[in-house]
């Protein structure tokens, strides 16, 4: 349920209207009991709910009930305790399978009550402000009993809300466990680049190809970034914030450079070269777009 000062709010149930319900509690006094009779008169003539009340002393304690329920309307306070207790209603409502359709036409029956008693008691000039805070009132009322029918009717079409929610809650777990498992994995693929960067380093001291091996040192430096940028993703993601795309881009970026970088002392034709210039420029714009896109 949506919290107090929300529903308020999408009713436009203002403080002044609040008073001013509160400010004819005095006059609804005086009628509840007409209310209680009028109404269970109108209950009593339908079958389908004339049936939950089999004795007069059930009547009697229900007709009490919605006197209470009744004069709750003009509180002037509506609170998070008061849409509470609504809901309550509503559940009650639900468990004892009433039509919801006859809760409708009940509060129809109290909007033409309420509506009466304004236009023989209540000044012309204040008439026309205190039935439309009364029509909102009623309108909370009726939404909040009438959303346990809402949810009671999306269970019919769900295999069952507590199953949905715990295959939910147990796919969210799981996919937090692969992505702790892909955290751990790029942690230790890290270790063995470290470990590859620092043979490559050894082997600039014993290779009698130098330039070979500086540039493999400065391949295995690149896939180093590369991880640590990895690693940063995924953590960030563990933490709850949105997967960049872009260090993917990035990943292919730098291990096509590193491919680039090894075999720059290969022979090779132009067609080649223009080839891997091309290929670098056109992950180069489709890096810069993704990085726009994803900054807007």
């Amino acid at each position: 349920m949506l919290g107090v000062k929300k529903i308020k709010s999408l009713y436009e149930l203002v403080e002044e209207e609040e008073i001013l319900l509160s400010e004819i509690r005095p006059l609804m006094e005086e009628h509840k009991e007409e209310f209680a009779e009028e109404f269970y008169g109108y209950i009593m003539a339908q079958k389908e709910t004339a049936e939950f009340f089999p004795t007069e002393e059930k009547l009697d304690k229900h007709k009490r009930v919605i006197a209470i329920w009744f004069m709750e309307l003009f509180r002037g306070k509506y609170d998070e305790a008061y849409f509470r207790n609504l809901k309550n209603v509503g559940k009650v409502h639900v468990q004892i399978k009433l039509d919801g359709q006859f809760v409708n036409s009940s509060m129809a029956k109290v909007r033409s009550f309420l509506t009466n008693v304004v236009m023989s008691h209540i000044p012309l000039e204040k008439r026309d402000q205190t039935l439309i805070a009364i029509n909102k009132i009623l309108d909370i009322n009726l939404d909040i009993m009438t959303s346990s029918y809402r949810r009671a009717e999306l269970n019919k079409y769900f295999l069952s809300a507590r199953v949905e929610s715990a295959l939910i809650s147990w796919i969210e777990r799981f996919t937090h466990g692969l992505n702790l498992i892909l955290a751990l994995a790029l942690g230790i693929v890290s270790i063995g680049v470290v470990g590859l960067f620092f043979h490559d380093i050894a082997s600039i001291f014993t290779s009698s190809k130098i330039e070979n091996s500086i540039i493999a040192a400065l391949g295995s430096l690149l896939i180093i970034w590369l991880m640590i940028e990895l690693l940063d993703t995924e953590i960030h993601h563990l933490k709850g914030r949105r997967l960049q795309i872009r260090v993917f881009i990035g990943v292919v970026i730098v291990a096509f450079i590193r491919k680039v970088l090894i075999s720059g002392f290969q022979h090779e034709s132009l067609i080649d070269t223009a080839t891997k210039v091309g290929t670098l420029l056109i992950l180069g714009i489709v890096y810069w777009l993704v990085s726009k896109a994803e900054k807007e």
